[in-house]
């Protein structure tokens, strides 16, 4: 089988876990020998590198590129042109023999369909995160949803990597029940460092609907009773108000704002952290919180995080209630049977997480619409 797939990020290249997901995905298709043909933005240095059965096809945008800052901060008038130019050159350049195209949310939606009806090949489409998960509840952008419903309804199969996801593609988009199947994420193990630290840590984009403001007043609560290193680890469009939220709690010397950090620092910093926190607001998945417990780190997970879906052995708490989520954070410091406990539980439980099986649903998918 040879198939198109079409994306925004590839690792090195990357602001999140889309990035992760593609290359995952990717390398594990190839193995059971499905070429894929994979287009994305062309960087200004160097070349992510393909494998057997695995081609990088850089297709040139003019204004923006997608790694040179936070996505939030690039919703201007230059990145929407960059989106625009980007869907078309791929539809453009997209030719030959392929059995699918395979598009990753709604910054590949519009080339998706467009190569879909011009060498008319079935189109699947992975759902990611939509504008509802985006916004964290808070004035969705129509523009956004058009192109997502546009997409959805042109696509012959919908992969959405939960069942939360799942029931807003269906509730909100209109979606038939029966066009989507539910291929959940996966994860590289990190493995075990040496030594952890009295580290509460938060990782990913600062914005509204990760949630990092529940964080931090918890991180209040939680420093009333023990003495101990919050960390919050990226960067977005909410750091200002991050900083200033926690000058104001009184916590500025306990909370450590790291900015972007690399992979081999994120392994590091789930290595030698005691608690992993993931209080999105809306989270389609949440790898970080697979990577945090294969590398051994206990995790709190919000309620609305499809992530929850699958791993059990992790404590789950409301993303508002800043009260339990405290709770919850000195339990995991203060008794060393249930850290333990959780921490060596979630590693084997993660261990059925992996990108073959991944690959192997999404496989199936393909199949359907072949």
């Amino acid at each position: 089988m040879k198939i198109a797939m079409i994306g925004w990020e590839y690792p090195p290249f990357k602001v999140g876990g889309l990035g992760t997901h593609c290359y995952g995905l990717t390398k594990a298709l190839a193995d059971l020998d499905v070429k894929i043909d994979f287009f994305m933005p062309k960087f200004s240095s160097g070349k992510p590198e393909g494998s057997k059965n695995l081609n990088i096809k850089e297709v040139g945008i003019t204004k923006v590129f997608p790694y040179d800052r936070p996505y939030e901060e690039a919703l201007d008038d230059d990145f929407f042109e960059s989106v625009y130019t980007y869907n078309r050159l791929c539809a453009e350049k997209i030719n030959g023999c392929y059995e699918l195209v395979h598009c990753h949310d709604w910054l590949t939606m519009q080339a998706g369909i467009a190569v879909k009806k011009k060498l008319g090949i079935p189109l699947v489409l992975t759902v990611h995160s939509t504008e509802y998960d985006r916004c964290g509840g808070i004035y969705p952008n129509e523009w956004f949803i058009n192109i997502e419903k546009t997409g959805m309804e042109n696509a012959d199969r919908i992969i959405a990597v939960s069942n939360f996801t799942k029931r807003i593609i269906v509730e909100k988009y209109g979606i038939p029940e029966e066009k989507i199947r539910v291929v959940h994420n996966a994860v590289s193990p990190i493995g075990e460092g040496k030594k952890r630290k009295k580290v509460v840590l938060f990782l990913g984009r600062l914005t509204i609907q990760k949630g990092p403001e529940f964080f931090l007043r918890a991180a209040k609560r939680v420093l009333d009773k023990e003495d101990c290193l919050f960390v919050v680890a990226g960067s977005g469009d909410l750091l200002p108000r991050l900083v200033n939220l926690a000058v104001k709690l009184d916590i500025a010397d306990k909370v450590m704002f790291t900015g972007p950090l690399t992979d081999e620092e994120v392994k590091h910093i789930y290595q030698i952290s005691s608690v992993y926190v993931l209080p999105s607001v809306s989270e389609p998945f949440g790898i970080t919180a697979l990577e945090a417990v294969s590398a051994g780190t206990p995790t709190i997970i919000s309620k609305t995080a499809g992530v929850s879906e699958v791993l059990k052995n992790s404590l789950v708490v409301d993303f508002w209630d800043v009260d339990e989520m405290a709770n919850k954070i000195v339990a995991l410091l203060r008794y060393k049977p249930l850290h333990k406990m959780l921490s060596e539980n979630a590693k084997k439980e993660v261990t059925f997480f992996t990108w073959d099986r991944t690959a192997e649903k999404t496989l199936e998918v393909y199949n359907e619409v072949v």
